[in-house]
């Protein structure tokens, strides 16, 4: 839920001071925004990061803590002092406590948990209750909210003392027992005369329940162009509110993960310690090495053709190379249309027949460019003639699989930017090798 902006700050000064000499900060960083101040913190390891959260101000580390990326946050707080984080958790709101206690270990959560209000501990149990992909988790629970007995010149008073929380268009209605029962916009409060009651004015606008996926959640609040919309449990008990700030934070926040699980790195802190990286690493390395070891094993069962044909294993490097360029190709657009939205089972089988079509298309130009290389290369036409089949079926096979594995795995839970390219490889390694070798054993050894 965090906002990540760019900026061309120069860091370098700060980072030499650290590393020559106890950190005095400079003047002209008191007047950093939150944003900077987290890629600031994002940028350091975990010991400078000590060395600089006593000069942060105490009215910002709340704000700064809920900004940072989820694994830098986390980072942070398992080598904060506990009561360090107590503190910052006193002058939070409640979305930036939910996002703090979040990120603290089982022993420090509940700590830390115990040292807040009962109205927080209740809004953080609510989002405990919810997965991490539920928008529920996520509620925020800073909503100003009325009921339809409630006086509108009171309203209005309460309003002008003591505001509105940050893209509010609109005041939440509810009963006595916190059962959500729509909308007022703030304008027809405004201009509403003393006599109207809020029963008049309210409009029933769509809620969001908790167990709602935070991408659809974030979806559904874009299209309504309202600022905010309420979330509420599945009884429609209100838990707190989205905003079109939140949905785009959520957005550009999936967008960064995606791209990062491309490399298998997740959102890992980029000063993570050295266990903990290759720990997590560790465990996609083993994943690929299998794979490799399934490409490996289809090459050994054609060993005889490649000792026979050296060219073969030349040649090989090719047929996987254009296999998995044109399959990943596809996941991505396919990855893309899952997490927008645009891609639905109503259009799936258009865009597979698309798919297929570029790929033959694509398959039959460069078959041809590499087949004629191939036999001026070697001065063997069976092998180019081999090498050609093999590119167009594994061009052909790498993009029905680009789309049916992110849709598969979509469909059991997976997240398919974190898995979906391991198993094209393995799909395209595989087929991709079995008819180039296997056809080549047909030709040469008969």
């Amino acid at each position: 839920m965090n906002n990540f902006e760019q900026n061309e700050v120069d860091f370098t000064p700060i980072f030499d001071a650290l590393s020559i000499s106890p950190f005095v900060l400079p003047e002209y960083c008191k007047h950093y925004p939150i944003q900077t101040w987290a890629l600031l913190l994002e940028s350091l390891t975990n010991e400078q990061r000590l060395i600089i959260w006593p000069t942060i101000d105490k009215s910002l580390k709340s704000s700064l803590l809920a900004e940072m990326r989820e694994d830098s946050r986390s980072q942070l707080l398992n080598v904060l002092p506990e009561k360090n984080v107590a503190f910052a958790l006193k002058s939070a709101t409640g979305a930036e406590a939910i996002e703090i206690i979040n990120s603290l270990s089982g022993v420090k959560a509940s700590l830390a948990i115990k040292k807040l209000s009962s109205t927080m501990i209740e809004s953080i149990t609510v989002s405990q209750g919810y997965k991490e992909d539920e928008v529920g988790r996520y509620a925020n629970p800073d909503v100003y909210t009325i009921t339809v007995d409630d006086d509108i010149q009171k309203i209005i008073s309460d309003i002008t003392e003591s505001g509105l929380p940050q893209f509010t268009d609109s005041l939440v209605v509810i009963d006595k027992d916190g059962v959500y029962q729509g909308l007022v916009d703030i304008n027809a409060i405004l201009t509403a005369s003393p006599d109207d009651s809020i029963s008049a004015l309210v409009h029933d606008e769509p809620s969001i329940k908790g167990v709602t996926s935070v991408l659809d959640a974030s979806s559904i609040i874009k299209a309504t162009k309202r600022s905010m919309l309420a979330i509420v449990t599945e009884n429609n008990v209100l838990i707190g509110r989205i905003s079109i700030s939140d949905a785009l934070n959520i957005f550009q926040g999936h967008y960064e993960a995606q791209i990062s699980h491309l490399g298998k790195v997740s959102d890992e802190d980029l000063f993570a310690p050295t266990l903990i990286s290759a720990r997590r690493r560790a465990t996609w390395l083993g994943i690929n090495l299998i794979t490799a070891f399934m490409a490996s094993f289809v090459i050994g069962v054609f060993d005889v053709v490649v000792a026979e044909v050296v060219a073969l294993a030349v040649l090989m490097p090719i047929v996987a190379s254009m296999g998995g360029i044109t399959g990943s190709q596809t996941l991505t657009l396919t990855i893309r249309g899952l997490a927008t939205g645009q891609l639905s089972q109503g259009n799936l089988k258009t865009l597979r027949n698309k798919e297929l079509r570029v790929s033959s298309i694509n398959g039959v130009i460069w078959a041809t460019v590499v087949a004629i290389i191939t036999g001026y290369w070697f001065d063997n036409y069976w092998l180019s003639g081999i090498l050609a089949l093999a590119l167009i079926i594994n061009m052909f096979v790498a993009a029905f699989f680009g789309i049916l594995i992110p849709v598969t795995l979509d469909k059991l839970k997976i997240d398919p930017a974190l898995a979906g390219s391991v198993i094209l490889t393995t799909v395209t390694d595989v087929i991709g090798f079995f008819v180039f070798l296997g056809t080549a054993s047909l030709v040469f050894l008969n």
